[in-house]
């Protein structure tokens, strides 16, 4: 085939101008997509909905959560503080928080410090960081969103934690703690499993997956397969792992409780019970669901219908309740679960 120069140079400065007229309209459309992003065409949405009652709630929104986390969620979840609006049929964005969840918690509860994501991040793939993705904070929805809750409360059913509560018995049950206790350093046990608090922040399908198939994620380990235990039971195993991503996710900042009753675990029961029969003084019920539950088996009465014998040295400590002093560790962050802080 013959060259012809004058045809054939044209043609390549056709195919030269296409491309170059293509990498100008690629720089135009992130030129423009960077004036006007994603939360800025969000709001221009809300606005001509007809639901931006103030215009000092539109534009760039910022806020620190109890973490001390820089959030800018209410940038495109704008009505989360407008309960007049619900009832109404609009899109997720645009509808208020349910319930009465955020007038229970403290303003600077923000929105990463129940749900997680990432909450500087303007961008909803960023921002959602889906569980089983990459994000070293995922978001968690559903029923794992309780373990969120552990962050700054101590699990308990009357605070909506109950897959917590029920996974973290469940944990005991299991003999879990027999090789990933859960004290401070309490990486050893019997057969030396891994810390489970120093994790990190695990997806539900990697942590079901070492339940069901350790030697998946770690061809030596010598951990035993739950898959008998939990087959025909997807509740209880929903419960060990929202209680288990619990476990890995950050402390709650000062907005929390938990660090405020990290040393009751290992104070005597005789600071509180000290009255005839083991009464506590005063009238309280106990807060744990743990010893709640088994308040008859750990009465004092049952054994000293009398005078209670005293704590400490020459006194020692109730036999029943040594038992249970080892599951402090479960909620309680203590140095020790068998000895307190």
């Amino acid at each position: 085939m013959a060259f012809e120069p004058t045809r054939d140079g044209r043609r390549a400065a056709l195919a030269l101008l296409l491309a170059a007229l293509a990498l100008a309209g690629a720089l135009v459309l992130a030129a423009v997509r960077a004036w006007t992003p994603a939360w800025r065409s969000t709001q221009a949405e809300f606005q001509a909905l007809g639901l931006a009652a103030d215009e000092g709630a539109l534009g760039l929104q910022q806020g620190v959560n109890c973490a001390g986390e820089v959030e800018r969620c209410t940038s495109c979840h704008l009505a989360v503080r407008r309960p007049e609006l619900g009832g109404r049929a609009l899109p997720i964005p645009f509808r208020p928080h349910p319930g009465d969840l955020l007038r229970l918690h403290p303003p600077r509860v923000g929105c990463t410090d129940c749900h997680g994501g990432l909450g500087r991040a303007l961008g909803l793939p960023a921002a959602h960081a889906m569980p089983d993705g990459e994000s070293p904070e995922p978001q968690l929805r559903g029923a794992h969103q309780q373990a969120r809750c552990a962050r700054c409360h101590l699990p308990s059913a009357a605070l909506g934690m109950p897959r917590v509560v029920s996974g973290a018995d469940l944990y005991l049950e299991l003999g879990c703690a027999l090789c990933h206790p859960l004290s401070a350093g309490g990486r050893g046990g019997f057969d030396f499993g891994p810390e489970l608090r120093a994790l990190g922040r695990r997806s539900p399908r990697a942590l079901e997956t070492s339940l069901i198939d350790p030697t998946a994620n770690f061809p030596d380990s010598s951990m035993p397969s739950f898959r008998a235990t939990f087959e025909g039971q997807p509740e209880a195993l929903l419960d060990l792992l929202v209680f288990l991503e619990s476990l890995g996710l950050p402390p709650g900042g000062d907005c929390g409780l938990q660090a405020l009753s990290a040393g009751w675990a290992g104070r005597p029961c005789a600071d509180c019970h000290a009255g005839p029969g083991g009464e506590a003084a005063g009238r309280f019920v106990h807060r744990c669901d743990h010893l709640r539950a088994r308040a008859e088996e750990l009465r004092c009465a049952r054994c000293h219908p009398g005078e209670i014998p005293p704590a400490g040295p020459g006194g020692g400590e109730c036999p029943a309740v040594a038992v249970q002093r080892g599951a402090c560790g479960v909620c309680h962050l203590v140095a020790d679960p068998e000895v307190g802080p």
